[in-house]
């Protein structure tokens, strides 16, 4: 077996370390989802060693995961636990307009009675999507929207002293 010089050595030392003394740096283009800009929002990272992060945006009318890269060599030290949403928000449908299927994302500070509706724009209820007690996190609610006609409708949560309205649009 052949031995390896003292510089040799150093330097094989100093390329394995080097991953280990650079800074990972998650570019603005990477959590915009490829090109977009990534400002108005808090962003969290949730995830363990070895595995791709998940990051998670939120803001006044929207909750939102993001993928991103992972690249060999990042060890996460520390993650935020307390990942509990501090108020009561319902965000804009996704997709919007959409056909025939859309996802409300809500959040729910402390368990609570929670009720989603979906009306027309006359004020006629047309779905009860949630109406339930629902423990504090983030949640969905998913609306199948098959035999309503196309128009504008509003998924109206209501939640103890909370009430908040979005406009949703449904285009066959």
């Amino acid at each position: 077996m052949k031995r390896l010089s003292g510089v040799a050595a150093l330097l094989l030392v100093l390329v394995c370390a080097a991953p280990a003394l650079s800074a990972y740096v998650i570019s603005q283009s990477v959590i915009g989802s490829g090109g977009g800009s990534a400002s108005g929002g808090s962003y969290s990272v949730v995830g363990t060693v070895g595995q791709p992060a998940i990051g998670i945006t939120e803001g006044g009318s929207h909750i939102g995961e993001i993928g991103f890269w992972y690249q060999p060599g990042w060890i996460l030290t520390a993650v935020d636990e307390d990942e509990s949403p501090r108020s009561f928000s319902i965000g804009q449908n996704y997709p919007n307009p959409f056909n025939p299927v859309t996802t409300l994302a809500y959040t729910v500070p402390t368990r609570s009675r929670v009720s989603i509706v979906i009306y027309d724009v006359t004020g006629r209820i047309i779905r009860t999507l949630v109406d339930e007690d629902i423990e504090p996190g983030r949640h969905k609610a998913v609306l199948h929207a098959t035999g309503l006609p196309s128009g504008v409708y509003f998924a109206r949560m209501v939640a103890g002293a909370f009430t908040d309205t979005r406009k949703i649009t449904l285009l066959k």
